[in-house]
């Protein structure tokens, strides 16, 4: 009768420790539901409509403003041409962030989104990094937006090209954002 009586102890003592690990779990899990529904509430409530970058605050370099849409365009294309053969897709944050490109080069594309030029890429998904191809449009926006500021701040656009060309402040993730602008803004 000792043994049985020990074995239901033994028993009661396992049940316990059984449901005390499930309200643990549960709990946890609920602990788990709540911080997403949080995150999910986080990234919908800037999903407020951000405008559109204004065209009239962009001023560029006199030279730069003075071309043919088709001259800014063939101008573009090869910057394009340079921006592929380094295959940005591929890198990480810390690569995206260094800055190799100058302030010539960003006039020119800064001039075809004035010009209200869509520069066409195709195959996207093999050209650009998945941070871009995840964003939102307010997303792209609001960074073309902070791009624009930093070369209304930092630009000296009554400076020389050799200057300019020398003015190496903008990012690959810079660059890469405007072309990726550029190719889909007029579906914002």
């Amino acid at each position: 009768m000792i043994n049985e009586n020990i074995i239901i102890i033994i028993l009661g003592i396992v049940a316990a420790i059984i449901i005390i690990l499930l309200l643990v779990i549960i709990m946890m899990l609920n602990k788990k539901e709540s911080s997403k529904s949080s995150k999910r509430y986080a990234t919908t409530s800037s999903s407020m409509y951000v405008k559109m970058p204004d065209t009239l605050k962009i001023s560029v370099p006199s030279n730069i403003e003075k071309m043919s849409k088709r001259e800014v365009l063939n101008i573009t294309k090869k910057v394009f041409d340079s921006y592929k053969i380094f295959d940005y897709k591929k890198m990480n944050t810390f690569e995206l962030d260094k800055k190799e490109w100058h302030s010539w080069q960003i006039s020119f594309l800064l001039m075809l989104y004035k010009h209200e030029e869509e520069f066409f890429i195709p195959n996207q998904n093999e050209v650009f990094h998945f941070f871009l191809l995840n964003s939102s449009d307010n997303d792209i926006k609001s960074l073309v937006r902070g791009i624009f500021k930093k070369y209304e701040n930092y630009v000296d656009i009554t400076e020389s090209k050799d200057f300019l060309c020398k003015n190496y402040i903008w990012s690959n993730k810079d660059i890469s954002i405007l072309f990726y602008f550029l190719a889909n803004y007029k579906n914002y």
